[in-house]
Formats: C-alpha cells, sequence, structure tokens
C-alpha cells in the first residue's frame, strides 16, 4: 500500500481527528459533519508509565514486558523513571459523521510477577474512542475485557506529514483489568483507577 496520501484525503483525515477531540471534550454536535469513514493504514501508540506506578510495580517485583512486535525503553522524569512502550497500528476506522472509530493494535503486554512466577498477557489492543477505554484480548481466557479508561480531558491533535498526533491521553485501570491482574498474579497491588500513564497515538491514514 502507498505511503503517500492525497491532501484532499488528508485534510478530511485531521478534520475528523480534530471533530473527534472536540466532540470528547465538550459534546460536539457533528450530525452536520459530510459522511465519511477515514481509514487508518499505520502508525503507532505510544504509553508512558506513570512514575508513581512504575515504582509501586518494581518494588513489588512486577514487570509488564511487551508482546513482540510491541517495544519498550526507559524514560526518565523529573518524577522518576517510567517505561515508554510502542504498540503499532494495524488498521482501524473513524466515521466523521457519528465520530465512532476503533484504533486496532498489535504486540500487547504480559505482565510478571517475579515473586512466585504468576503472568497475564493481553494483547490486540483497540481504542475506542466511543467508549473512551482501550480495550484488549486475553488469551488465558479466550476474551477481549476493557481494560483502560481514556481521559481525553488534555488531548490535542497535532497534523503533520505523513503522521497525525493524537494525545495526551490519560489511561486508568478498569475495575476488570484490576481485578483480572491480581487474580493472575496473586497481588493486591492494582487497583481500579490506578494511573498506568499517558498515551498518545501517531496515525497514518489510507489513501
Amino acid at each position: 500500500m502507498s505511503r503517500s496520501i492525497t491532501r484532499p484525503t488528508r485534510l478530511a483525515a485531521l478534520a475528523a481527528f480534530a471533530l473527534l477531540s472536540l466532540a470528547l471534550l465538550f459534546g460536539f454536535n457533528a450530525a452536520t459533519a459530510r459522511a465519511d469513514t477515514l481509514t487508518l493504514a499505520g502508525g503507532w501508540t505510544t504509553l508512558t508509565t506513570d512514575p508513581g506506578t512504575t515504582k509501586a510495580l518494581v518494588a513489588n517485583k512486577i514487570l509488564p514486558l511487551p508482546v513482540y512486535p510491541s517495544w519498550v525503553y526507559p524514560v526518565f522524569t523529573p518524577d522518576g523513571l517510567a517505561l515508554r512502550y510502542r504498540f503499532y497500528i494495524t488498521g482501524g476506522q473513524i466515521d466523521s459523521t457519528t465520530l465512532a472509530g476503533k484504533i486496532y493494535h498489535s504486540g500487547g503486554l504480559k505482565f510478571v510477577n517475579l515473586r512466585n512466577g504468576k503472568s497475564l498477557k493481553v494483547t490486540k489492543f483497540t481504542i475506542d474512542t466511543v467508549n473512551r477505554q482501550l480495550t484488549a484480548y486475553v488469551p488465558a481466557l479466550d476474551v477481549r475485557v476493557p481494560i483502560l479508561n481514556l481521559d481525553l480531558s488534555r488531548v490535542q491533535v497535532k497534523p503533520g506529514t505523513p503522521y497525525t498526533k493524537v494525545g495526551p491521553v490519560g489511561a486508568r485501570l478498569t475495575d476488570t483489568a484490576a481485578g483480572a491482574l491480581n487474580a493472575s498474579l496473586g497481588t493486591t497491588i492494582f487497583k481500579p483507577g490506578l494511573k498506568l500513564g499517558t498515551a498518545t497515538v501517531t496515525a497514518r491514514f489510507a489513501q
């Protein structure tokens, strides 16, 4: 697939992301927007862990490992060490009329408790802009569950060529994710609403 996109298509893509941000933040009514489905053709989403949460995980011997092809590197912030993960976008669509959209990813995370050897893998992340959640497939349970609630109160849209960047998006654990992690890893460290970190989407649109 070609990496280049026409100017009209790119302008429509940027407009859809801008409208999406306004709608999520201010309840914007997009009923008059031009009907169009915009397809994502690549890019990535980064998740930077909260330094406080990172410190707590390390102290409790909980290690979140990236699942290939995702990867991670350390980030040193004024508040302490954080981890920055990259999850590659495999596709997705955004409707410019309803602003409903999903963004699909490869890879995932494998949480490992080094104290007891227990683990839990979550993969194939999907950002759901309507429900403001990130869902994941849990292979051990053969089920897809919401694992993060997304806070878009500080989100910004930054146009670029060939990528459009949307973020930062706050990410906090859902009740379901906290319960599953505690049960699977044999711990009590994960609490509903725990601030996992912030996410940024860097997306490329199909021609």
